[in-house]
C-alpha cells in the first residue's frame, strides 16, 4: 500500500514531466512554422528538384559573375565552394547586395538550362556589419 503523501509526490511529478513535454511541444510546433531554412547549390543538385517546387537557395556571390541582362533582369552564381548554380533575377537588388557576399534567393529550379528562377533576393551581411552612420545638423 502507497501512503497518501508519496501518492501525491507521484502525481505531482508525472504532473510536472506531462507539462514539460506539452511546452517543448507546443514551443517546436510554433518553431517550425518560423524557421527559414535554405539549400545550398550542393544539396540542391543532390536532391530532385522539379520546376514547381519553391525553395530557398543559399550562398555566396561567386566573383565576377554577375551580369546585368535586359531592363531589371540580372544573372549571377551561387556558390557553396562545392557546386555552382546560376541564378536570374528580375527587380531591384538590396543594397547590401555584392560579389563575394552571402546571399539566400527564393525561387523554383529550371531543370533544362540548370538555372534557378528567383523571384525574391535576400542580402546577407557577415557579423562585423555597421550600419551607415547618421550624421545630426544642428
Amino acid at each position: 500500500m502507497i501512503r497518501k503523501n508519496r501518492l501525491n509526490k507521484i502525481y505531482l511529478i508525472i504532473f510536472f514531466l506531462l507539462s514539460v513535454g506539452l511546452i517543448t511541444f507546443f514551443i517546436l510546433r510554433a518553431l517550425e512554422k518560423n524557421i527559414d531554412l535554405y539549400l545550398t547549390p550542393s544539396e540542391v543538385k543532390a536532391a530532385d528538384f522539379n520546376q514547381f517546387d519553391d525553395f530557398k537557395l543559399g550562398g555566396m556571390v561567386k566573383v565576377g559573375s554577375l551580369q546585368k541582362l535586359e531592363g531589371l533582369e540580372i544573372s549571377f552564381i551561387v556558390t557553396d565552394f562545392q557546386s555552382e548554380m546560376t541564378v536570374i533575377y528580375e527587380g531591384v537588388l538590396p543594397n547590401l547586395f555584392k560579389e563575394n557576399s552571402g546571399v539566400v534567393a527564393t525561387g523554383s529550379l529550371n531543370p533544362e538550362q540548370n538555372q534557378f528562377i528567383a523571384t525574391e533576393i535576400l542580402a546577407k551581411h557577415d557579423e562585423n556589419y555597421m550600419p551607415v552612420k547618421i550624421e545630426v545638423q544642428n
